[in-house]
């Protein structure tokens, strides 16, 4: 696929050709697939390292218990009223998507209130910026999603934020509720402003919103539109400079 050249910004690298802005819980699984398609669907398209992808705060279930961990099976059939049955059903229809694309998935799960690794996100983002907080928490989502973190346990939180570029003692706090509260109700009510219901929730080049895990290939339709318009708003003609016409003549 032939790309035109992007201008440089001041700092040598290029800027990304798309940005994808995604409101995500890291106990959603329905994020976990849908960031699944949509990495797929970058790679499809050819646009790897073409499209910056920055998440946000928003919790899948906000009254979950502070510091209660539970199965999330039990969780679902607790606090909704779902009978169990479906639940592990749902787990396995999920989990089976999730092996198609070649992304592991185990059924049983820690659940809890997510609320202080969103607070730690968001100060990472503070300290280090956008793209570190994103790294940070997507790196979470995956692990928990594969078996291999947990989580809610406050160290390992911690541990990875201080990995990530963030100060132990920063971490600390935000983990524990002392700071950084203001941003992540700050981010919910910008996705609720904008339609947001649940998540995940899809923001692209600030100009196109997607609620859910949309399918690989309506992924690929919309990266493919976008990158289209993002190129073309690139080819401009900026006026106020010397130039040559084709008759030869210069001014």
């Amino acid at each position: 696929m032939s790309t035109t050249p992007a201008i440089q910004p001041l700092g040598g690298a290029a800027a990304p050709l798309i940005t994808v802005d995604v409101w995500t819980d890291v106990v959603c699984p329905w994020c976990y697939i849908g960031e699944s398609r949509l990495h797929d669907a970058i790679e499809a398209e050819g646009l790897t390292g073409q499209v910056a992808i920055r998440a946000h705060s928003f919790e899948l279930d906000p009254t979950s218990p502070t510091g209660a961990v539970k199965d999330n099976v039990a969780h679902l059939v607790e606090a909704k009223g779902m009978p169990e049955e479906k639940v592990r059903e749902t787990e396995a229809q999920i989990q089976q998507m999730a092996q198609e694309m070649g992304r592991e998935y185990v059924t049983g799960r820690p659940m809890a209130n997510t609320r202080g690794i969103h607070r730690v996100m968001q100060a990472l983002a503070e300290a280090r910026g956008s793209e570190a907080a994103t790294d940070f928490f997507m790196e979470l989502q995956r692990g928990y999603f594969t078996g291999a973190t947990n989580p809610f346990e406050a160290e390992t939180v911690i541990a990875r934020a201080v990995e990530a570029g963030l100060e132990e003692s920063a971490a600390r706090e935000a983990h524990a509720g002392t700071t950084h509260d203001d941003a992540v109700e700050a981010e919910v009510r910008e996705a609720v402003s904008m339609g947001a219901r649940g998540v995940p929730f899809f923001l692209f080049d600030d100009k196109y919103t997607a609620p859910g895990a949309l399918p690989t290939d309506a992924f690929r339709q919309a990266l493919r539109q976008i990158a289209e318009e993002a190129r073309a708003s690139r080819v401009t003609v900026l006026g106020g400079g010397e130039s040559c016409a084709a008759d030869g003549t210069c001014d």
